[in-house]
């Protein structure tokens, strides 16, 4: 386990750097290694928690309230602070609330727990709107429209399908952009995304999306999923040494 000493003395210099790094990032669980990445154009990470004790000193740490639980909500400010106070200023909040086996939440509940639990945040943090899945369109269309006077500074979404659709990945997020541009947000995150198939198709699929994501200016960061308990298929066993798929997402 990684001390918070040594948390402390990274956490400042990882968001320092992080925005010259690139956009990707990694969606991770603790207790997987994921030290291999230096010098990658990895420049974020989160883990669906509002801390931490990964070893994460190439990249800045993105706390995220999951859900409105108890045992996130009885966490998230003092995890919060730590981490503003440490050099990150951006937060994340809700997992695919549209989807009843995730956080699970009609859009005027998230409304009233942003209120409660993000927007005292701002100017101190970018605050992220709730994360939806693919199918959940309707639902932040909905939370932006009744989230009145939210200071929402990019819209965070998710994407699963076959590694053979890509075009249906990118054109989900030229959507999600015109979206946030006529509610005047910026930004959009893609935090979770996968192309099923094997290695060499998602290699493949990523190589035919990244470049699309690097140079679009509306898409500010992304982060694939195959690098958690689900899917460890960027990464050897469980770490740190990566796969062909990990090298391609880390390094091309």
């Amino acid at each position: 386990m990684v001390s918070q000493t040594l948390l402390a003395a990274t956490a400042a210099l990882a968001a320092t750097v992080s925005a010259d790094r690139g956009k990707r990032g990694l969606n991770y669980n603790d207790g997987i290694d994921i030290s291999g990445f230096p010098n990658s154009k990895v420049s974020w990470t989160y883990n669906w928690d509002s801390t931490t004790s990964a070893n994460i000193n190439y990249s800045e740490f993105i706390p995220m309230l999951w859900g409105t639980q108890w045992y996130h909500t009885n966490q998230w400010h003092d995890n919060v602070n730590y981490w503003l106070d440490r050099g990150t200023y951006r937060l994340l909040a809700f997992n695919e609330p549209d989807r009843p086996d995730q956080a699970s939440m009609s859009p005027g509940d998230a409304v009233n727990a942003w209120r409660q639990y993000m927007e005292p945040y701002k100017p101190r943090a970018w605050l992220g709107a709730p994360a939806v899945s693919n199918g959940g369109y309707d639902w932040i269309r909905q939370f932006l429209e009744q989230c009145q006077g939210c200071h929402v500074d990019f819209i965070p979404v998710h994407w699963y399908n076959s590694a053979h659709q890509a075009d249906d990945l990118i054109n989900w997020m030229n959507r999600i952009c015109d979206l946030a541009h006529s509610h005047n947000i910026p930004h959009v995150w893609l935090t979770e995304f996968r192309g099923d198939g094997s290695e060499q198709e998602q290699i493949d699929f990523l190589n035919k999306v990244m470049p699309y994501f690097d140079s679009h200016e509306c898409i500010e960061r992304y982060s694939y999923f195959g690098i958690n308990n689900v899917h460890k298929d960027m990464l050897q066993g469980n770490g740190p040494n990566l796969t062909n798929l990990g090298r391609t997402f880390g390094y091309a």
